[in-house]
């Protein structure tokens, strides 16, 4: 991996961590008081951060799911892990019937042959202070698999757990907005508790039911800018409703699992670009007599993460992370960058 560091923060050494524990407030404790130090030092987010790659490197062209969650989780982990295990699946149930072909497709499309590694250069590393638990930083860099920006979110619970990662927004490098810096360098966080929030166009931690409340509305409310995961989706779905051989219900839900917890941090205009997860229900119902496998044209890794048998209908959960620039005051949220993807199926 080639990482030429850029370090946007110089961070002291994190001390004395031991020591402290967290309050329900999420405030952290030493000996009683508060204690607000950097999230990590910049030879530690480098260490995360090379240990990200060569694991990714490794559990992905595997099929490894358990391997990846040493290294992901939230909404990343949770699609990554569930498509792992979906061509795992796959690939073993075709052992199971002899069925060479289904293997050699996915090997073909997914395996190490077809396996680019990733490399990340140009790494900014965005480190905030703060009192508490959890903790996270922001690994900012150039991928060779995008021309985006990936923006790597590295969170922890406690001092005895691995960092991992809980969001990546891919961003054009044109869009992505300038972070706020202290006086010292650290990243400005904000953080879910308190008022820090109350001044942006919406709080971060009400952006999840915002977004959910957006799409089930069938985008009236004005919150969101137009573009491909607002207006265009929507449109989409209204495409997808006019073929006769099936028809899909949405359900669009806040993502509330701690583990979707989002990651705001404060941009240099006085905004605020946040990490959120929603959750995303549909079900597809075929016309009496088809066959869902053909209708859907279901995959063989769809079909190995399937529970049930489709019947007559398919019921998907998909989960979905964000990054949006969220304005100060006034003005609409404008989502930069998603990932979706499916973490269970059912069939009926």
């Amino acid at each position: 991996m080639r990482l030429r560091a850029r370090l946007s923060t110089t961070v002291a050494g994190l001390t004395a961590v031991l020591t402290l524990t967290a309050t329900l407030s999420g405030c952290m404790t030493v000996h009683g008081e508060e204690a607000i130090v950097p999230a990590a030092d910049t030879e530690e987010a480098q260490d995360v951060l090379e240990n990200y790659v060569e694991v990714y490197n490794e559990a992905k062209p595997a099929n490894d799911s358990e391997l990846n969650a040493t290294i992901e989780v939230g909404g990343l982990g949770a699609i990554n892990g569930a498509v792992l295990d979906a061509r795992a699946g796959a690939i073993a149930d075709a052992e199971e019937q002899g069925d060479q072909r289904i293997i050699d497709q996915i090997n073909e499309a997914y395996g190490p042959e077809a396996f680019t590694p990733l490399e990340l250069e140009d790494v900014r590393y965005h480190i905030p202070e703060q009192a508490g638990w959890p903790k996270f930083f922001i690994a900012d860099a150039q991928s060779n698999l995008t021309d985006s920006r990936w923006l790597l979110v590295f969170t922890r619970n406690a001092i005895d757990e691995d960092w991992r990662a809980s969001y990546l927004g891919q961003v054009p490098t044109a869009q992505l907005p300038e972070f706020a810096e202290e006086e010292n360098g650290a990243l400005v966080d904000i953080p879910l508790t308190g008022t820090d929030g109350d001044d942006l166009a919406v709080a971060p931690g009400e952006l999840s039911a915002a977004y959910a409340d957006y799409l089930t509305a069938g985008g009236v409310d004005p919150t969101f800018t137009a573009g491909p995961y607002t207006t265009e989706a929507l449109a989409g779905r209204e495409e997808a409703n006019g073929n006769a051989a099936f028809r899909t219900d949405y359900i669009d839900e806040p993502a509330e699992d701690e583990q979707y917890a989002p990651v705001a941090v404060r941009t240099a205009d006085g905004g605020a670009l946040v990490f959120f997860t929603t959750v995303h229900n549909s079900k597809q119902t075929v016309a009496e007599g088809e066959d869902p496998v053909e209708v859907l044209r279901l995959d063989p890794a769809s079909l190995a993460l399937m529970d049930g048998e489709a019947r007559r209908a398919v019921t998907w959960q998909r989960v979905a992370y964000q990054v949006a620039y969220v304005p100060a005051g006034e003005g609409q949220v404008e989502i930069l960058g998603q990932s979706r993807g499916a973490t269970s199926v059912t069939g009926e």
